[in-house]
C-alpha cells in the first residue's frame, strides 16, 4: 500500500517536473550560430526545435510557418532568444537597442518604414539594370527556372514599371520573409545572413561570385571562428554588408546609373546619379554607423555603407517637411535620423 501512493505520487510530481524543464530549456537564450542555427552534431536535438518529421503544420516540415515560427524565439515576450526583433530589443545582460531595428516598435514608438517580414510584397528599389534581364532578377529566379531564391518564390515586375521599357531598371517585387536574408542553419555570414546572394560588385567573396559579410566582433571575423560572440548594441561592421544588400538592390552601386532608369518617381526613363558607397570618408566625420576593415577601430580605412544611414529591419523616425512623401519610397525610408539628418551628419552645412 505504501508503495502504490508513493507511485501515485511520483505519477503526478513527473508532469510538474518535465514541465519545468521544458520551461527552463525554453528561457535559455540561443544566439546565432548556436542553439538552433548551426553547431550540429552527429546527436543534435536542435532539429526538433523547430521540424516534425511526421506532424509538421507548415511545409518544409516546419512546426509553423515563418515568420510566425521565428517570432516565437524573437519576437515580443518570446524567452527562447535575447534578440527581440519585433520591438528592436536586445533582452540579455545589459540591454539595449538591436542594430537592425525593429518590425514593429523601436525605441518604444511605432516603426515608419520597414523591410517586408510577412511575405507582403514590396518594391525592391534600385534592383535589376545590372542584370539585364526582361524581368531583371525575376528573369532568373521564377518558378519555371528551377533558381527561385529562398522566400521569393513569385518575384514579378513592379506594378508600376513602364509596359513599354521591362527591362531597363525596373523595380521588381518581392514578398521578403525572415529567411529571405536569413539562413536558419547558421553559416559564415555575420547574423546568419544567406549566402546565396551574388551581387555585382564584392569586396570579399566566400566562395568566389558569393558575398561574404564579416565583423570586429569579439573572437573573430565571422560566426564559425572559435570564441565568437555577437555584440548585438554597438556596430562592429567589417567588410561585405553594404555589397550583400546589393543583391537585390543591385543599382546603387552605380553613379550614375550604367543605363536610364526608372525609378517610380514621376520622371521617367532618365540617367540616375547616386551617393557613393563603400567609400572612405576622409575629412569627414560622423556618428553614423561605419564598416572597419582593419578591425582596428576608428581609423582612415572606414567606409560609408548601406547601414551607415538606414537600418535592416524598421526605424521609428520622422519624414516630415521637405522629406515628407519623397518618391518613389514615399516614407521614412529605414532611415536612422528624422527626415534628412544622416545627411547633415557627414556633410554639415
Amino acid at each position: 500500500m505504501k508503495a502504490l501512493k508513493i507511485r501515485s505520487v511520483l505519477k503526478l510530481a513527473f508532469p510538474a517536473c518535465l514541465g519545468l524543464l521544458l520551461l527552463a530549456l525554453a528561457v535559455t537564450n540561443a544566439r546565432a550560430n548556436a542553439g538552433p542555427h548551426g553547431g550540429y552534431t552527429a546527436s543534435t536535438d536542435a532539429c526538433a526545435g523547430c521540424h516534425r518529421a511526421h506532424t509538421a503544420a507548415a511545409p518544409k516540415l516546419l512546426v509553423d510557418a515563418v515568420p510566425n515560427l521565428c517570432f516565437t524565439c524573437h519576437g515580443s515576450s518570446a524567452a527562447g532568444a535575447a534578440t527581440n526583433v519585433t520591438d528592436g530589443m536586445y533582452e540579455g545582460v545589459g540591454g539595449g537597442n538591436l542594430l537592425a531595428g525593429g518590425f514593429v516598435n523601436y525605441q518604444g514608438l511605432p516603426v515608419t518604414s520597414t523591410h517586408s517580414v510577412n511575405g507582403t510584397s514590396q518594391n525592391a528599389w534600385g534592383s535589376g539594370v545590372n542584370w539585364v534581364s526582361t524581368y531583371d532578377c525575376a528573369g532568373c529566379h521564377n518558378a519555371d527556372s528551377g533558381l527561385v531564391w529562398p522566400g521569393a518564390p513569385t518575384w514579378g515586375i513592379s506594378p508600376n514599371a513602364w509596359p513599354t521599357y521591362p527591362g531597363r531598371g525596373q523595380n521588381v517585387t518581392m514578398p521578403l520573409t525572415c529567411t529571405s536574408c536569413h539562413d536558419p542553419h547558421g553559416g559564415r555570414n555575420y547574423r546568419v545572413l544567406q549566402q546565396r546572394l551574388h551581387p555585382p560588385y564584392t569586396q570579399q567573396t566566400d566562395p568566389p561570385g558569393y558575398v561574404l559579410v564579416t565583423s570586429n566582433e569579439l573572437g573573430g571575423q565571422n560566426p564559425n571562428q572559435a570564441g565568437y560572440v555577437p555584440n548585438y548594441t554597438n556596430p562592429k561592421y567589417r567588410l561585405g554588408l553594404g555589397d550583400w544588400c546589393t543583391g537585390c538592390h543591385a543599382t546603387y552601386h552605380d553613379s550614375p546609373s550604367i543605363n536610364p532608369f526608372n525609378a517610380e518617381d514621376g520622371q521617367g526613363l532618365v540617367t540616375r546619379y547616386r551617393h557613393r558607397m563603400n567609400i572612405q570618408l576622409g575629412a569627414l566625420t560622423t556618428a553614423l554607423p561605419l564598416e572597419d576593415p582593419s578591425g582596428n577601430g576608428a581609423s582612415a580605412d572606414d567606409q560609408l555603407f548601406c547601414v551607415s544611414c538606414h537600418f535592416a529591419h524598421g526605424t521609428n523616425v520622422a519624414a516630415t517637411g521637405l522629406a515628407a512623401n519623397v518618391a518613389p519610397a514615399n516614407d521614412s525610408s529605414l532611415l536612422r535620423v528624422d527626415n534628412r539628418g544622416v545627411c547633415e551628419d557627414c556633410h554639415k552645412k
